[in-house]
């Protein structure tokens, strides 16, 4: 039985949520509520339609593409989240218009204050957001700062000013008790828990297909998904998991097992394969 959790999803492209989609259908499933907030509409970000177009020679390129005003882009990456998000129970979808490509927290200090707005409004539980550190993929090992480090340092802003009160304002401050990144902003061995998805593989796949507006294909969702949620599924024992790393040590009352790591102690090699392989053939 659920705890009744809210859940916040703060992102810096409408794709970024995929990253804990199937996390938040387990969730939602048990009762619990969710938003998200993507701090760009993704105009700048993944349009392979326009650099398919732009590799040909100028007389056989499509101008419709060429020439397509970042308002309809804006508006077909929005849909492809919105329509993303209600396949894992999410209905509360919100962008908030932020350039991205590159989205800088220091020119747009307003964006503290706007997710400040909205985590006091949802006062969330749980918080995913994007990784602030500069490791991992996305270009974070290099140490260049990005959209997704940006939204981060507008993030724990947001979290940190939210905590304090503010003469005349009537809201009652909130402290966000859990934050998690995704884990494939991370090292395997970094990653802290694991979340098993393997009855959200589809609803995975069809939300990976949904951005159709990067090139996704269904033939391209489901081998993606079958990668990248596989690896992270046979690392801990099932078909299909999603990673993710604890932003702070978390104090317990006691220390309790998951029945998965319970089983490791009369399962034997053969009964491990079938929990991977789902019973099928490998």
């Amino acid at each position: 039985m659920g705890q009744n959790l809210r859940f916040l999803g703060i992102v810096a492209h409408p794709h970024d949520f995929t990253h804990f989609a199937g996390t938040l259908g387990v969730q939602t499933a048990l009762g619990d509520t969710a938003t998200v907030v993507s701090m760009t509409a993704g105009v700048g970000t993944h349009n392979e339609k326009l650099a398919t177009e732009l590799m040909k020679p100028p007389s056989e390129q499509d101008p419709a593409i060429i020439n397509q005003p970042a308002e309809e882009r804006a508006e077909e990456k929005i849909d492809e989240l919105r329509r993303a998000c209600a396949i894992f129970g999410v209905t509360d979808v919100r962008v908030l218009g932020y350039p991205d490509k590159p989205f800088v927290f220091e020119r747009h200090p307003d964006a503290a204050e706007k997710l400040r707005e909205i985590i006091l409004e949802v006062r969330p539980h749980v918080i995913f957001s994007q990784s602030p550190y500069l490791k991992g993929p996305h270009g974070h090992k290099s140490g260049v700062q990005n959209d997704h480090t940006e939204t981060a340092n507008a993030t724990e802003m947001a979290k940190s000013i939210s905590t304090l009160p503010r003469l005349g304002s009537g809201q009652a401050p909130h402290t966000v008790a859990a934050t998690y990144f995704p884990g494939v902003y991370f090292e395997h061995e970094e990653w802290d828990f694991t979340v098993d998805v393997s009855e959200w593989f589809e609803q995975r796949v069809e939300a990976e297909a949904t951005y159709v507006s990067q090139g996704h294909t269904q033939g391209y969702a489901r081998r993606r998904m079958t990668l990248v949620l596989g690896n992270i599924g046979s690392s801990v024992g099932t078909m299909y998991a999603e990673a993710f790393v604890r932003d702070k040590v978390e104090l317990l009352s006691n220390i309790t097992l998951p029945e998965s790591l319970l089983k490791l102690e009369t399962q034997t090699k053969l009964e491990q394969i079938e929990a991977i392989t789902g019973g099928g053939n490998p």
